[in-house]
């Protein structure tokens, strides 16, 4: 079961994260875009079936839901993280957004600013069907804001971590 693991994260962080640098949907859509919408066998896209390209926190919500124990792993790289959570905070200004996609943007944040995510999700009014108040104190709480952890040193699942 572990290699089934480790394949399905490498194949998520490999198809559906897009870094800077990895040249694999071109320039053009790795400088506008920190994770694929949807992925068609010869194509991707910004957006998703339910959300135009410019709701970028649904992009990262759906990447991430459910929240689990696993997912650490799949964003275990800590300059990845910082750059997906950086690239999509300011489209939860925009008028509308969901309590409940902000919810996994603030979890992801914990995994480098423990305090600044956890102040941010005592502020929510609202949470998504699929990560209750109950989970995401769970989740903040089981982070660190030790130097030693993070970049996967000391994730739950550290041997599957690089």
């Amino acid at each position: 079961m572990g290699l089934a693991y480790a394949l399905e994260i490498h194949a998520a962080q490999m198809w559906w994260h897009v870094r800077q640098g990895d040249n694999l949907y071109g320039e053009d859509f790795e400088r506008q875009n920190k994770v694929v919408g949807v992925l068609w066998a010869n194509k991707r896209d910004s957006g998703l079936w339910f959300a135009p390209p410019e709701w970028k926190e649904c992009r990262l919500g759906i990447q991430l839901l459910p929240l689990l124990p696993i997912s650490e792993v799949l964003f275990s790289n800590v300059d990845f993280v910082k750059d997906l959570v950086e690239w999509t905070l300011p489209a939860l200004n925009r008028e509308g957004v969901g309590e409940g996609w902000k919810g996994f943007v603030y979890a992801l944040q914990g995994i480098y600013d423990y305090e600044g995510a956890l102040q941010r999700i005592r502020s929510l009014n609202g949470f998504d069907d699929g990560n209750s108040l109950t989970n995401l104190l769970w989740w903040i709480h089981s982070r660190s804001d030790e130097e030693e952890y993070g970049h996967g040193k000391h994730c739950w699942f550290g041997h599957y971590c690089h």
